[in-house]
């Protein structure tokens, strides 16, 4: 039940793929104590299946440096340390989805994650006019920057 409802939390998040959910629920039914890390370890492991020159170290080390940045300072002022997967049980999680069929028949074919709101409706809409990562990215970033700009 608890893998059920982190998955459930993750579609708060962002919108993904039916297939990365269902992969999503089976990793934490297997591995519950992932949970606390696993949006971010799914972010990562995303990316890298859409860019395959990322080996598993470099994505290793950029899940342990955003987990770090994005919660480490105020986590540890609190006395809290969040469980990071090693590099071998990131190894086997991101081969995992990298050979699950579902995924691989969609992925480069469409979006996996999408945000919520005007830049999910842009990402979307991207990949629809035939753009892929990183170019998809960049294009947000640069309308993102631009949209700063104006206010």
């Amino acid at each position: 039940m608890f893998h059920e409802e982190m998955t459930a939390f993750y579609t708060t998040l962002a919108d993904f793929q039916p297939s990365v959910l269902r992969w999503a629920s089976d990793i934490l039914q297997d591995e519950p104590m992932l949970a606390p890390t696993f949006a971010t370890t799914l972010n990562v492991i995303i990316q890298q299946a859409q860019f395959p020159e990322i080996g598993d170290d470099l994505a290793h080390d950029s899940l342990i440096f955003m987990i770090e940045r994005e919660a480490g300072p105020v986590l540890r002022r609190l006395g809290i340390s969040l469980p990071i997967p090693s590099r071998a049980v990131f190894a086997k999680l991101a081969r995992s989805f990298r050979d699950d069929d579902e995924i691989s028949k969609i992925l480069l074919q469409e979006p996996l994650m999408v945000e919520k709101g005007p830049l999910g409706v842009l990402r979307k809409r991207l990949w629809a006019e035939g753009l892929r990562e990183p170019d998809v990215s960049v294009k947000l970033a640069e309308i993102q920057q631009h949209y700063s700009q104006i206010h």
